[in-house]
């Protein structure tokens, strides 16, 4: 009976340690996650600068292409 029950701790104490494993993981995993949110939210609104950028310069060429 002894044996059994060293035999769960063994068992229950491998799991508590994967557990924590797991935890950690997940968190490294979620802030990761967040980082990538922040830097595709920065990329989207300088996307969007460019496209503004681009579009006034193609407006500037179109207005000195006009003959007058």
């Amino acid at each position: 009976m002894d044996e059994l029950f060293c035999h769960l701790e063994v068992q229950i104490k491998a799991l508590v340690q994967q557990c924590e494993c797991l935890k950690q993981t997940n968190n490294k995993l979620r802030q990761s996650k967040s980082l990538l949110i922040r830097e595709k939210e920065q990329l989207l609104a300088k996307h969007k600068i460019a496209i503004t950028h681009i579009e006034s310069m193609v407006s500037r060429l179109k207005t000195i292409e006009k003959p007058q």
